[in-house]
């Protein structure tokens, strides 16, 4: 049995049971208050008939008259019919006999329905006695009138009850409907669906409750299908990366194993191997601050600009040397606000990116400088650039946008993402500038000491 059925047909029991012993207790009232009406109405006649006859039995005797059984009988007999018209009947009865009415003059009236009253006329005639009938068949029947009203109005109420209540508990239960709806889809996937319910009861405040909590499990089932996706595609792209070298070391290792080789080829061999390895090495380790830089908070720092220039040249002077490439240095701002490790290893990586993009003869530019209120790190080469595709792609973990020269110089295309990862642990902005054939320009806009 569904809820509202259950309130329906709770409702409608305990209203109807109410209803019912409700009118039943009024109509018992009403009918005790009656009755004492009727009670002390006729007790007020029968004391004023008695009091009447009284005083007319003392006026006749008074005469000097003698007060016969006939005469009794007279005197009854006129106040009897005076007020038979009214439905009430007298009777007088002497010392238990009864004087009046006679027997063909009694009317066969039931005796549920007749209110009787008795008592003894005042000395010197209290052998005399009164009694009082009054006819209330009109008290039963209004009653039953009642009572016929009452089954009616019940037989009418009833269903009509149930209408109003129906619509009623179905308007009421309706957002018990649309949570129950509402949850039975997100149940099945679909976490966009929300109660749209306008309301300022318990029922609005669990809908918004309810849109609140669908909000922030689809925003973690989101971020958790985000972070499988980026590990597969990562899997996916770290498979790629690593067939290629691994092949051809194992190539260049059976190579080494043959007996018959000079030993040009041997060095040949030796330092592919020796290179490939480096590169899985710095392929592994990047991969490894990329996931640091996801679980650990970041603790900011004052970095000197000119000991941050100095590791990185020293880090980076022979490679661009050797690439027959100008690295130049320039620095207008003391001082700046991070981690100088990771500032290192962005410029670091920003500087060989830029290596094999770079013509012999060039160069690299390193500088800080201040913009706006804000430190600026920026790496500039006058490379061949990067088409707009390029560019919006760029910081895409394992993109390359030259895949020949990349991998001929040793990259997984993990740099500029790691790079972008650097800039976000500092909540700084990164901003790339680039063209076809106008090189490149990358910048990290961080928080100035000055």
């Amino acid at each position: 049995m569904r809820f509202w059925h259950k309130i329906l047909l709770a409702v409608l029991v305990l209203f109807i049971a109410a209803l019912d012993v409700s009118v039943v207790m009024v109509m018992k009232k009403s009918w005790q208050l009656n009755t004492a009406s009727e009670s002390k109405r006729a007790t007020s006649e029968q004391l004023l008939i008695t009091n009447n006859i009284y005083e007319n039995l003392d006026s006749i005797r008074a005469r000097g008259v003698s007060l016969t059984p006939a005469l009794l009988v007279s005197v009854a007999k006129s106040y009897g019919e005076h007020y038979r018209k009214q439905g009430i009947e007298l009777e007088l009865r002497d010392d238990g006999l009864l004087l009046y009415p006679g027997e063909k003059e009694q009317h066969a009236v039931q005796e549920e329905h007749i209110m009787t009253l008795a008592m003894p006329l005042p000395a010197p005639y209290q052998h005399l006695e009164l009694a009082y009938n009054r006819d209330i068949s009109g008290l039963y029947a209004q009653q039953q009138e009642l009572n016929r009203f009452f089954v009616m109005i019940n037989w009418i109420v009833g269903p009509l009850l149930v209408v109003l209540l129906y619509l009623l508990i179905r308007h009421l239960t309706k957002p018990l409907k649309l949570l129950s709806e509402t949850t039975k889809t997100i149940a099945e996937g679909d976490y966009s669906k929300r109660v749209e319910l306008n309301s300022r009861d318990e029922f609005g405040e669990l809908a918004f409750n309810f849109n609140k909590m669908a909000t922030v499990i689809e925003q973690r089932m989101s971020d958790l299908a985000g972070m499988a996706e980026d590990k597969q595609r990562m899997v996916d792209n770290l498979a790629h990366e690593l067939r290629t070298p691994l092949t051809s070391m194992q190539g260049f290792a059976e190579l080494l194993t043959t007996a018959n080789i000079d030993q040009d080829d041997q060095v040949k061999a030796g330092r592919y191997i020796l290179s490939e390895t480096v590169r899985l090495k710095n392929l592994a380790f990047k991969l490894l601050d990329l996931s640091v830089l996801r679980h650990q908070p970041l603790m900011l720092d004052e970095v000197d600009v000119a000991s941050l220039f100095d590791t990185v040249a020293q880090t980076e002077q022979q490679r661009v040397t050797d690439n027959g490439l100008l690295l130049e240095l320039d620095s207008t701002i003391p001082a700046v606000w991070g981690d100088a490790d990771l500032l290192a290893s962005f410029l670091v990586n920003l500087i060989e990116n830029a290596i094999p993009a770079s013509p012999p003869g060039s160069t690299i530019r390193l500088l800080a400088y201040q913009q706006d209120g804000e430190g600026v790190l920026e790496v500039q080469d006058s490379g061949s650039g990067m088409t707009e595709e390029q560019s919006r792609r760029a910081f895409e973990p394992f993109y390359r946008a030259d895949s020949s020269r990349s991998r001929a110089y040793g990259h997984a295309g993990l740099g500029l993402s790691l790079c972008r990862q650097i800039a976000e642990a500092h909540q700084a902005r990164i901003e790339l500038l680039s063209a076809p054939g106008e090189g490149t320009s990358i910048r990290l806009f961080l928080s100035s000491t000055l």
